[in-house]
């Protein structure tokens, strides 16, 4: 039913044989003979004299529904799915009280009817004829087949024909109801099952069916969710368009009658305000449910939507309370599509790849559609939310068959009041109805979803022979301890969890499966509950008691024993602490312990007496939390134990592995990913060693890119158990940085627990993130000599762990330095300083400051409240000169610390860059670990010196950077390192010694990154960048070497990988294009004597004009200008545009004359490569172009401009665009050009 392993193989017979022996002959005698029990003593308690109308004056509905005289179950009840010859579906699974609801049917009968009944009570029959309608087809009705999908395996009937309808009473009583179609010629029968909604209804209960696990069972057309068709030989779709099948086989305890029928007889003899819904309706209906008292689900309700959970669980929290008499619950998770038949109706189909089963993402949706608990592909998908966190409970037997028990000390709780268990001797239980908690059933687990608060109300413990020992594909053999439980949300609502398919065979006798004797002690169970919810019944059953809500609102009270308050213990040991806990008005139902100041709680063993393990874990203290619950699910305030701490930080302390050694005898190496809270220091490697795992071990500390921090050799291991290295020195480590611990074994034989990074990992300062996609957690590298471990699975845990200590227990380390390490431009009159990691003792301070050859003079001085030592030189530093700053101090106990850095100080303004200070890259890190050269093509306009290379460092581009200066035929000029850091913005540079570069030369400025990460954003350099006296040529600039370091002279798609040159010159920088101030030599394609064949040509429409050309020799542009006719008024704009359609520059022309030549200068040159062909253009806005036909028909050149064949170009319209379209006609449209030299 819920796992991909062993479905049916011991179950199917057993199953079969229990419900054929048990259906139609005994269930039905079974039947009558409670009938005869209720006629003869009476089973039901009206609250007025028994004379009284229940339906004059309309007080409960369901009360007066009730009263009316039933069908008995011999008349309206069927064998399985009914006769195969005649079978039909509702168009909706539901439907408002006052609308209609059609029925399509599939028969060869000339004639049949069909019959309404609403299922209740009504004195044990079971069920009403409320209606009977007639086709409204001709008869025979041949109905087509059914449409069918291969690949999803969805068999969909919506495009069979209606065959009858019936339009429900205004005052029709909302319920369960059954259509009989009844063939008089064969006496066949078969029932459609639909719900009669009420919308408007406050009623206390609101009973939701699980129509959705009704269809996922059920196997009309070849299919379920299972196994019939389809690629995997399973659905991925089921459609709500079909007749039901589930009662027809072992699967009929998995339909309406299985064990929910019970559920509604019980509620309905009784007198329960109820009404009903579907799983379709909570989730497209959903907030209706906050219209009632309780909300109910019951039976086995194993697929839920996302917009069903949220609608739930929103009501909850608005203060509905929830009672979950179901089992498997909230399990698959699913979604919904329109039907496949052509009429798009919505809510028809019903969706679940069972993704878990594939493990893998396979529904085509951004949705998830696996078990609501598995984790592995969320995010980005939206599962990883096990249903325990909504019902308090999670499904975990696959197939049980165990009596509900309760222990002595639970039979007295609040539920069982009124009931023998609550004298039950101590020391002992009693079992309730037999087959109870079955066919399925959950468990209480302590998995980080658990709700605070929750309180356990029985304890079942029995073998099974499947249970489940993943997120839902495996099952083994083993021992299930099952609860009812109960917990209250922060809203008031209270959620009961029965954890069991079956727990309403112990109310009603009457359903499908294995006969049932009903259980008082169960029913008043169900009383007691509801009225802690506010809910009564009308018409109590006589052999209960009447019972009132809980009016205990003392919370109980909690002390704590051991260890003793101040108690010293080692960060990572297994601690135990005790107490005891009691209650006034009630009785203690549960005791919970929280190890992080409440952010999470875990239940305690034992209520008035008690004790909880953990390991210690912490910065200096921990403060551990305990507090109680009562059996009216009061909770009390907590008490808190505070502990010292010692020893280093660990992630996993003393615990022991749940399989220590794996049978794998493969070299390798094994890690884990870790995040420090705190900056502090990394001291040493360890991990759990088990037999088999033998030979030297290697330790290893890693960046989160694989480079190597430290390492070392194992030695003095024990045989088994924890082993530890401590490295020669520690490493430091910064918070929320990412680091990488390992070890070799050349044996295997690891520790391992699978599914362990699921969910982060914390345990005081030191946090293990979950595994996810591009960041794995629990990883692995095979080979003979191990190395950086990258790879993972299943978000396994190897044990492997690192110690580390905060700066308290370490000597001083410096956190930061003012400039910081490699820092360029620093101010001359910076003053210098280092903050520590602790308190230092003054008279220990040393800051010394020196230039290559000069030690600086100036004052030290101490803020003991910032553990920061500042130095405020005497003089001026000296400009464009590298400073080292060295600090050494003791801690208040003696232990020596020190730091050491560089910086360059500020040259001055004249200092020129490609680009500005705060520019920044779109893309600042891809994610590529690959070691890469990168670099910039640059050409100085003046000659000059180049002092440095920078470069924007995004995240992950770590490692020591080594800057480069080049010729362009790949001669290094100068280089200069930069170490590692993790900074992210810009980092410089400086050579020993400036570089003297020629203008008009092209040069190179580049740098390694060993690890990758680099920024990079495409087309940046499709055109020629000029900032100042510098410029980058266009094209196949933006240049890389994959590899080792050297000279990168490949590029790709003009990608600008952010490296900048550092540019001195005093020579005067070239004018930037002042309006009527061209250079000498400037000159365009048309001399200014020549005129058009036509000034202004009659089109009046607003066009961009223009020619292309192509200059030989590298260049600028300076202006556009063009021919004007007298008729060609208005704004007219000049543009340059480069081969892929950029403006490469703008200007709008003013101080026109009336017609001839005009000439606007661009507000700065614009820069073009030889070879490259650009367009030059201009906008009208009234058309009047001057043209001379064919005046570009061939190809011609002025001087360095090459205009091509037919090189004019036009486009009508705003003029925002490159004018694209080609024309042999002269438009009269020109630049003005500069050769570089």
């Amino acid at each position: 039913m819920n796992t991909e392993q062993g479905r049916w193989s011991d179950r199917r017979i057993a199953s079969l044989v229990s419900t054929v022996t048990g259906r139609r002959t005994r269930r039905r005698l079974a039947g009558a003979v409670a009938l005869v029990v209720a006629a003869t003593v009476g089973a039901f308690v009206l609250p007025s004299a028994a004379s009284a109308d229940p339906c004059n004056p309309m007080v409960n509905p369901v009360v007066c529904e009730n009263s009316k005289p039933g069908t008995p179950a011999s008349v309206w009840d069927i064998d399985g799915s009914g006769d195969p010859s005649i079978q039909g579906f509702a168009t909706d699974i539901s439907v408002n009280v006052g609308q209609q609801i059609d029925f399509k049917i599939k028969t060869d009968a000339a004639a049949y009817i069909v019959e309404i009944y609403r299922l209740g009570w009504y004195g044990g029959d079971g069920a009403r004829k409320v209606a009977e309608v007639s086709p409204s087809a001709s008869l025979p009705q041949n109905q087509p087949e059914c449409i069918t999908d291969v690949a999803t395996a969805l068999f969909d009937c919506g495009n069979w024909a209606v065959s009858a309808s019936w339009t429900v009473p205004s005052t029709a009583v909302s319920g369960v109801h059954i259509a009989r179609l009844l063939r008089p010629d064969t006496g066949g029968d078969s029932h459609i099952t639909f719900v009669v909604r009420q919308d408007s209804s406050t009623s206390d209960l609101f009973f939701q069916t699980s129509d959705a696990t009704w269809h996922a069972y059920n196997k009309y057309g070849g299919s379920d969710f299972y196994s019939g068709g389809g690629s995997v030989g399973r659905a991925y779709k089921v459609s709500y368009n079909r007749p039901f099948a589930t009662r027809n086989s072992v699967e009929r305890r998995d339909f309406l009658f299985g064990a929910e029928y019970p559920m509604i007889r019980f509620l309905e003899r009784n007198g329960y305000d109820v009404s009903y819904t579907t799983n379709i309706d909570s989730d497209r209906r959903g907030e209706l449910i906050q219209n009632h008292q309780v909300f109910l689900s019951v039976g086995h309700d194993e697929y839920w939507s996302d917009a069903q959970r949220e609608n739930v669980e929103a009501a909850r929290d608005a203060g509905t309370h929830l009672a979950f008499f179901s089992g498997n619950s909230v399990y698959w998770k699913t979604r919904y599509e329109s039907s496949k038949d052509g009429t798009d109706t919505a809510y028809r189909t019903l969706v679940t790849y069972k993704e878990t089963w594939a493990n893998a993402k396979i529904d085509p949706s951004d949705e998830w559609t696996g078990t609501w608990r598995d984790p592995r592909f969320s995010p980005p998908s939206n599962g990883g939310r096990p249903e325990n966190e909504l019902m308090g409970t999670m499904f975990m037997v696959n197939d049980g068959d165990l009596a509900l028990t309760v222990r002595a000390e639970e039979g007295k709780y609040r539920l069982w009041r009124h009931t023998d268990l609550t004298s039950l001797p101590a020391g002992t239980s009693a079992a309730l109805a037999p087959h109870t908690v079955g066919y399925e059933s959950d468990e209480d687990l302590d998995n980080g979803f658990r709700p605070p608060g929750l309180i356990r109300l029985s304890t079942t413990t029995g073998e099974v022979p499947q249970r489940l020992q993943d997120f839902g594909n495996q099952v083994a053999p083993g021992v299930t301890t099952h609860h009812l439980t109960l917990y209250r949300a922060d809203s008031g609502a209270l959620v009961f969890g029965a954890g069991t398919i079956q727990y309403t065979w112990g109310l009603d006798e009457m359903h499908d499966g294995q006969a049932t004797p009903t259980d008082s002690r169960m029913q008043q169970a169900v009383l007691n509950l509801f009225a802690d919810m506010g809910v009564q019944p009308a018409t109590r059953m006589s052999a209960l008691e009447a019972t009132t809500a809980s009016t205990d609102t003392t919370a109980p009270t909690v002390t704590i024993s051991t260890p003793t308050a101040g108690a010293t213990v080692a960060r990572g040991a297994e601690v135990t602490i005790t107490g005891t806990a009691s209650d006034v008005g009630g009785r203690v139902a549960a005791v919970e312990v929280s190890t992080n100041d409440g952010a999470s709680w875990h239940p305690a063993t034992g209520t008035t007496a008690w004790s909880y393990s953990f390991h210690a874990a912490g910065l200096t203290t921990q403060v551990v939390w305990v507090r109680a619950i009562d059996d009216s699910v009061n909770t009390g305030t907590p008490a808190t134990r505070e502990f010292q701490l010692t020893g280093p930080n660990t992630l996993f302390g003393q615990r022991v592995p749940k399989h220590p050694a794996v049978d794998d005898a493969g070299a390798v190496e094994l890690g884990v990913r870790f995040t420090p809270q705190a900056d502090g220091f990394v001291t040493g490697v360890r991990f759990y060693k088990a037999e088999g795992n033998n030979g030297t071990h290697l330790g290893r500390l890693w960046t989160a890119s694989g480079q190597l921090l430290a390492d070392g050799t194992f030695a003095g291991e024990t045989a088994t158990g924890w082993q530890t290295l401590t490295f020669a020195e520690p490493v430091p480590v910064s918070a929320e940085q990412s680091y990488v611990a390992s070890y070799f074994t050349p044996t295997g034989n690891y520790a391992s627990e699978d599914w362990f990074f699921t969910r982060d990992w914390t345990s005081g300062p030191l946090v293990a993130p979950l595994s996810a996609a591009g960041a794995g957690n629990g990883l692995f590298r095979y080979g003979s000599s191990g190395g950086f471990p990258s790879e993972s699975w299943g978000a396994s845990n190897y044990y492997v762990d690192v110690t580390f200590a905060v700066s308290e227990d370490l000597p001083p380390s410096a956190t930061s330095t003012t400039p910081a390490d490699s820092s360029g431009d620093v101010e001359v009159d910076a003053i210098l300083s280092a903050v520590f990691s602790k308190t230092l003792d003054p008279d220990s301070i040393s800051f010394t400051v020196n230039s290559s050859s000069t030690v600086v003079s100036g004052t030290t001085a101490y803020n003991a409240g910032l553990n920061k030592v500042t130095f405020n030189p005497t003089t001026p530093l000296d400009p464009a000169t590298s400073y080292t700053a060295t600090v050494m101090a003791e801690d208040t106990e003696g232990r020596p610390g020190s730091v050491t850095w560089s910086f360059f100080t500020t040259i001055d303004s004249d200092l020129h860059t490609l680009f500005a200070t705060d520019d920044v890259p779109a893309t600042a890190a891809h994610s590529d670990p690959e070691a890469v050269e990168l670099g910039v093509t640059f050409r100085p306009r003046v000659d000059g010196r180049v002092v440095g290379v920078r470069f924007y460092q995004g995240a992950g581009n770590t490692g020591n950077h080594p800057v480069t200066l080049w010729s362009a035929a790949g001669t290094p000029l100068r280089t200069a390192i930069l170490p590692s850091t993790t900074t992210v913005g810009w980092r410089t540079a400086y050579f020993a010694s400036p570089v003297e570069v020629a203008a008009g030369t092209d040069y190179v400025a580049s740098y390694f990154a060993p690890n990758g990460f680099y920024p990079g954003d495409n087309g940046y350099f499709d055109s020629a960048l000029t900032v100042g006296p510098l410029v980058a040529p266009g094209g196949d600039n933006g240049v890389f070497r994959y590899g080792s370091s050297g000279f990168p002279n490949q590029s790709h798609a003009s990608t600008n990988y952010w490296v900048d040159p550092l540019f001195l010159t005093e020579e005067e920088l070239p004018p930037v294009g002042q309006p009527g101030s061209p250079p000498p030599g400037s000159y365009g394609i048309f001399a200014p004597t020549d005129v058009p064949s036509v000034a202004s040509w009659n089109d009046n429409d607003a066009v961009e004009v223009g020619m292309r050309f192509t200059p030989s020799v590298d260049g600028e542009v300076y202006g556009v200008r063009f021919y004007k006719g007298p008729s060609n008024t208005g704004i007219h704009t000049g543009s340059l545009w480069s081969p892929g359609g950029s403006r490469l520059g703008t200007v709008t022309f003013d101080n026109e004359t009336a017609s001839g030549w005009q000439t606007a200068y661009f507000p700065e040159v614009v820069p073009v490569s030889a070879g490259t062909e650009y367009t030059i253009s201009y906008h009208t806005t009234v058309g009047q172009y001057a043209v001379t036909g064919d005046g570009l028909a061939d190809e011609f050149t002025v001087g360095q401009l090459t205009v091509p064949n037919s090189g004019g170009t036009y486009r009508y319209g705003a003029g925002d665009l490159r004018p694209s379209s080609t024309s042999s006609h002269n438009y009269w449209v020109d630049i003005v050009f500069s050769p570089e030299g």
